[in-house]
């Protein structure tokens, strides 16, 4: 939870002072209930938001299967490559998977903040890269044919970002829905159900509270194809890479 925007990684170290109270009069604070539909692909983008508490998912969706391509959570920013690219049309639809409070600023207001305080367009770049990284590893997902294979780097995604040891295993501390977790890897949810119950069955896993337990990580390693159970590189946000650029 955050008490200003400029409080976020997005404005930290950018601000000075003196604007501050101009910078927050620029943004609007809006709330949505879970599930509900924030901009959906292809509309005509005119804001950017902060999220101020909850989270968002970023998702393309057909006739028949849904495909979440990543999250925001507190702190970051989410439809800012609409601000400054000449198409206005928003590349992917976004909605509120938990009661979700943002911030929210005008093109021709976030503009003025641009002219102000260049910096704000070189986090804006950081952030883009970022999610062109997270871009790159839903397609390496979607490359594994087996399932089993995509669920267990999924697996190691999700404890890499939300893991917590415990006397019980490798806690991953996110409640999920088996469907949101088989949309993530662009699978039905029955193919994702029966690869998550053969884990179980394997003692490779253990749900509690709809969360996941890791409980044989070497063996998920091996499915998955990969050495380490935490990579930097499967984080889906490195805030850190943008709160201090190096000039």
């Amino acid at each position: 939870m955050f008490d200003s925007v400029l409080d976020t990684s997005f404005f930290k170290d950018i601000i000075q002072d003196k604007d501050r109270g101009l910078v927050e009069s620029k943004f609007v604070l809006r709330s949505y209930p879970k599930g509900q539909i924030l901009y959906l692909h292809g509309e005509e983008g005119n804001e950017m938001y902060i999220i101020k508490s909850g989270a968002l998912k970023i998702y393309r969706q057909d006739d028949s299967r849904e495909i979440i391509l990543g999250h925001q959570f507190p702190g970051e920013a989410i439809g800012e490559l609409e601000m400054f690219h000449h198409d206005n049309r928003r590349t992917a639809s976004v909605a509120a998977i938990e009661r979700t409070t943002l911030w929210a600023i005008k093109r021709p207001d976030l503009d003025e903040l641009v002219r102000m305080y260049p910096d704000i367009m070189r986090k804006t770049i950081y952030i883009l890269s970022e999610r062109l990284t997270q871009a790159d590893r839903k397609l390496e997902y979607l490359a594994f044919l087996d399932t089993r294979v995509r669920v267990a780097n999924l697996l190691l995604d999700l404890y890499s970002n939300f893991g917590v040891e415990t006397k019980d295993g490798l806690l991953i501390s996110w409640k999920i829905t088996q469907n949101h977790f088989a949309s993530m890897i662009g699978v039905g949810r029955e193919s994702a159900s029966r690869v998550i119950n053969e884990f179980q069955a394997e003692g490779l896993l253990h749900i509690k509270n709809r969360m996941f337990i890791i409980i044989d990580m070497e063996n998920i390693q091996k499915i998955a194809k990969h050495e380490t159970s935490v990579d930097n590189e499967r984080r889906w946000h490195s805030t850190h890479k943008y709160d201090n650029p190096v000039l």
